[in-house]
C-alpha cells in the first residue's frame, strides 16, 4: 500500500469508491448510486489538485482523501477507502499527507467531515473524549 497524489485519470475510480464507501457505511440499498449526481470528488480535486491524495494497492486506487483551504479553516475529507479494505490502516496512511499539508498553513481552526461515531473514524482519530 502506498499513498501518492491523486491524478486526473484516477477521478472516476476515486468517485466510485467514495460513493460505495459512504453508501455502504450508511446501509443504502444501492451504494454505487449514493449521492446521485453530486460530484464531490471532482470538485474537491479541481479546487486544489495538490491537496488530493490516493491510496494504492498494487497500482490500483483503493481510497482517497482531500485537504481544503476554507479561508481561516483548514479542512480534510472526504476520506474514503474501498469497504472490503476497511480496518487495514489505509485511512490512517491517507491522513499523513493531508495533515502535513494542513500543517504548512496557519489556520484559526482545522476540521474533518465524518461521522465521529463510526468505526472507521474512531480507527483513524481515536475515540472522542468528552
Amino acid at each position: 500500500m502506498s499513498v501518492r497524489p491523486l491524478a486526473e485519470p484516477d477521478l472516476d475510480r476515486a468517485d466510485q469508491i467514495f460513493r460505495v464507501a459512504f453508501g455502504t457505511f450508511l446501509g443504502v440499498p444501492e451504494p454505487k448510486t449514493f449521492f446521485g449526481t453530486a460530484d464531490y470528488v471532482r470538485t474537491r480535486w479541481a479546487a486544489d489538485p495538490h491537496a488530493a491524495f490516493a491510496a494504492t494497492v498494487e497500482g490500483e486506487v483503493v481510497g482517497s482523501n482531500f485537504a481544503a483551504d476554507w479561508g481561516s479553516v483548514g479542512y480534510f475529507g472526504p476520506l474514503t477507502v474501498r469497504p472490503d479494505l476497511w480496518d487495514q490502516g489505509i485511512g490512517r496512511h491517507l491522513m499523513e499527507p493531508s495533515h502535513s499539508l494542513l500543517e504548512t498553513r496557519t489556520w484559526e481552526r482545522t476540521g474533518a467531515g465524518h461521522a465521529c461515531h463510526s468505526r472507521p473514524a474512531v480507527t483513524v482519530h481515536g475515540p472522542a473524549e468528552g
